[in-house]
């Protein structure tokens, strides 16, 4: 983990109120499934950082996939090139690799899609499923070129949910599955995996204060008890949630 100000160089909006923003940043090396935390530079209010998954990471660049949804966001949309923000990372448990042959898929719904567009460029396998509500929350550019993408008012792709697409996904074999995305999604991606025997894991999105598990204020019911998903997590075994 290193805390660090990283330079600006390309932050453009790619979806509605969704931003690709590009850091040059020294960062050590992290696992798919990490986050760091971020706030632009020298800015007060608000206070605290704001999570974000890593998206890529290499030759000191860092790409990043956020939605404006209150202040800090709105700020970090704000920012230009050569503009400079804080960058504290890696941080959390990235996903496990499945085994060797297994077949893979990704369910990313809405704001969920970074971790796993990581772990699919990492893997290099596997059928990518994004759910959102309508055609302008699709960042077209960021996600791999096969996708299957879902939307709830059918302006895009497949109409309805995209654990629809999961239940057909799950039909043909017995993937490992990798998820990411709203509670409640998550939830059913589990209820659908675990009624076909197939392993999955979870990428939880909560709010966080300090990143790395000194306030406790992204406490989750775990089978172990009570862990935090910035530091035991934000990647869990699905069956180790309390649902």
């Amino acid at each position: 983990m290193k805390d660090l100000t990283a330079r600006v160089i390309g932050n453009r909006e790619v979806a509605g109120r969704t931003y690709l923003m590009t850091l040059e940043c020294d960062m050590e090396a992290y696992r798919p499934g990490q986050f760091v935390m971020l706030k632009a530079g020298g800015a007060r209010d608000p206070l605290l950082r704001r999570p974000l998954g890593i998206m890529e990471y290499g030759s000191g660049t860092l790409a990043l996939l956020y939605k404006v949804k209150g202040e800090g966001t709105r700020l970090l949309s704000g920012l230009h090139q050569d503009d400079r923000v804080s960058v504290l990372g890696p941080l959390g448990q990235g996903f496990q690799d499945p085994a060797p042959r297994a077949s893979v898929v990704y369910v990313a719904g809405g704001t969920g899609a970074p971790p796993l567009i990581a772990l699919a460029k990492h893997l290099k396998r596997g059928r990518f499923l994004f759910g959102a509500r309508t055609r302008e929350d699709v960042p077209f550019e960021c996600l791999p070129h096969d996708s299957l993408i879902c939307t709830e008012d059918g302006s895009c792709g497949q109409a309805g949910l995209v654990t629809q697409a999961l239940a057909s996904a799950l039909g043909e074999s017995r993937p490992t599955v990798y998820a990411c995305g709203p509670l409640p999604m998550l939830k059913a991606v589990w209820d659908l995996a675990r009624a076909s025997g197939a392993a999955c894991q979870v990428s939880l999105e909560e709010r966080m204060a300090c990143g790395f598990g000194v306030c406790s204020g992204c406490a989750v019911e775990t089978v172990r008890g009570i862990e935090r998903v910035c530091s035991e997590g934000p990647v869990f075994r699905a069956e180790e949630i309390q649902w």
